[in-house]
């Protein structure tokens, strides 16, 4: 059976534990909502500070389908950090690969951080929003090729960031996700190779919810921005089980 590995790139939120799992055990559970995740083991690595990963001589010999970087709540362009500045150079070494060798068939995946750790590997900028802060269920502008290569016009997501891809020149064959009007790059997509999203397709609203109110309570929104949350919160249906779909279906037709 073909595998998928979830690199888990931060500890799990505290007093969520128990019920919600790490970022890696949301991951798998949203990817199986996808029927065609039947066909595939999920095999989470400890990459936050241990720096597990598959060894790319695995990679090579078509042990994985897919490779999957879970969010974060540290800065992807934090480069005193010694594992974020290793994993930069692997997912550099594997999109290489990619180019280089026609028989290396892996998908990346990115969600949030590790959207925006594949883009930096990719040569792009990330740094700090200074439009701030992007929180709750948001409504994101598909791009027309998007639209077109997924009949997804538009989709809403669970966001919980401050840090973005900036700019940059893509490589060729890859193109934006989706926009908001806070963040151009809402995801990225290369076909056979990567597919990224700014938000977090594997938070429930619930979790969602719960993330909203330590935000209001550590003051990062006010109460004003934290009712209006709330709101499109309620009224906004999360399609992160659209999205998981989309990314299995990149998976398989790989």
């Amino acid at each position: 059976m073909p595998k998928i590995a979830v690199l888990v790139l931060d500890t799990p939120v505290p007093t969520f534990k128990e019920t919600y799992g790490d970022f890696g055990d949301q991951a798998i559970q949203v990817l199986q909502t996808s029927p065609l995740s039947k066909d595939f083991e999920f095999v989470k690595f400890k990459t936050i500070d241990k720096f597990e990963v598959p060894a790319i001589e695995d990679l090579k010999a078509g042990k994985y389908a897919a490779l999957y970087l879970s969010g974060s709540r540290c800065d992807s362009f934090d480069d005193s950090i010694e594992w974020i500045r290793k994993l930069v150079l692997y997912i550099k070494t594997i999109l290489q690969l990619q180019v280089q060798d026609p028989k290396f068939r892996i998908v990346l995946i990115g969600v949030c951080f590790g959207h925006q750790i594949i883009a930096r590997a990719a040569g792009l900028d990330v740094g700090r929003n200074p439009k701030g802060w992007e929180i709750g269920v948001t409504k994101v502008s598909s791009s027309e090729k998007f639209a077109t290569d997924f009949n997804c016009p538009s989709f809403n997501v669970v966001e919980m960031h401050q840090d973005i891809v900036l700019s940059g020149k893509l490589p060729d064959s890859w193109y934006i996700v989706g926009s908001t009007p806070i963040a151009k790059f809402q995801g990225l997509y290369s076909p056979g190779h990567v597919i990224t999203f700014q938000g977090h397709p594997e938070f429930s609203t619930e979790f969602g919810d719960k993330l909203v109110v330590k935000r209001r309570d550590s003051g990062v929104i006010t109460d004003e921005e934290y009712r209006e949350i709330v709101r499109r919160n309620k009224e906004l249906p999360n399609e992160g089980s659209l999205l998981a779909g989309i990314i299995m279906k990149i998976v398989v037709g790989n």
